[in-house]
């Protein structure tokens, strides 16, 4: 790999000439600058960053932060947007991104904890937010920076990224009562109680009610029960599910019970491929390329101007398709 001694060798001129004119030091003259810079450019030179923020006691590198709870997160595609998001911003920061994943709440902040005292890693995104999550009371602890995907619950000083998830069930369960005319609705979350699912739920338990319908909920989990739940209620005639996963899965099991397709279902992130379900699908986009982008921006909003209505967090829009 070329390095700045290389650049220096090849331009004739010192190492610290060649490194204040790839960092565009006035004290350089401008031509011998351009000389320095299109050599570099040419020969495909790549600042080692890492080694500058190490200096500083910072990597160049974000930790990312999965949830133990769900094991598809890290393969859903809502999540891999998100993602997407992050690193589109991070790569332009010079930053690059480092993932934890772990079974369990412990092994998560072994992990979390080498990647601090090993890796230098000073910035963290969390994919999820928790009340009482022993990862963000540890990154408070050490005051550390750090962003969740979801409004926390437990301190409302966290910097965090949200959907107005309240207004996004709103609009979904208008949406399935009045223009797909369903009249017996079920909500179908999961069993992790998250609070964008409360918040969703109570949307759609407010439009319910002003449609003067019951606001059936079923949890998803235990399969039997499930069932006995689909038994008990042959009257629903359609889905509005937390997510598209969610709402798949509960229409997978009432296809089982009565043999219908094409049942109207609205539910969240666009997150599966064309053609995979059957089902009347409406799928509420969050944006979640957007929201990666807003996480990273809250994140670096230390060292950059950032213009956001309330600091420290940031609402990104929600669609109905």
């Amino acid at each position: 790999m070329l390095t700045i001694r290389d650049i220096a060798a090849k331009t004739g001129v010192s190492v610290s000439t060649a490194s204040r004119a790839l960092n565009n030091n006035p004290r350089i003259s401008q031509a011998t600058r351009e000389r320095i810079q299109a050599l570099a450019e040419a020969e495909g030179y790549l600042p080692n960053y890492n080694a500058k923020n190490l200096t500083a006691g910072e990597s160049n590198a974000v930790g990312v932060v999965f949830a133990t709870a769900d094991r598809s997160q890290p393969e859903n595609p809502f999540f891999i947007d998100i993602l997407r998001g992050i690193n589109a911003q991070l790569v332009q920061r010079d930053y690059v991104l480092s993932v934890a994943i772990s079974k369990t709440a412990d092994e998560l902040l072994k992990n979390v904890k080498a990647m601090v005292a090993q890796g230098k890693i000073k910035r963290f995104v969390l994919l999820y937010a928790h009340q009482d999550d022993p990862i963000a009371a540890f990154l408070r602890q050490h005051h550390l920076r750090f962003v969740t995907i979801g409004q926390p619950d437990d301190n409302a000083n966290d910097y965090f990224v949200d959907n107005d998830n309240l207004e996004a069930g709103i609009g979904g369960a208008t949406f399935l009562l009045n223009q797909l005319q369903v009249k017996h609705p079920v909500f179908v979350e999961s069993t992790h109680d998250w609070a964008y699912e409360q918040q969703r739920r109570q949307g759609y338990e407010r439009v319910a009610a002003t449609f003067n319908v019951e606001p059936l909920t079923c949890r998803l989990g235990e399969l039997n029960r499930v069932r006995a739940f689909i038994k008990r209620h042959p009257e629903i005639d359609g889905i509005m599910a937390t997510d598209d996963f969610n709402g798949i899965e509960f229409y997978r099991l009432m296809r089982e019970q009565y043999g219908i397709n094409h049942f109207p279902m609205v539910s969240f992130n666009q997150s599966l491929p064309n053609g995979l379900t059957d089902a009347d699908l409406h799928s509420v986009n969050l944006f979640p390329e957007k929201m990666g982008s807003a996480t990273v921006a809250l994140l670096f909003s230390d060292k950059e101007p950032l213009e956001t209505p309330t600091p420290g967090q940031i609402k990104i829009p929600f669609e109905i398709k």
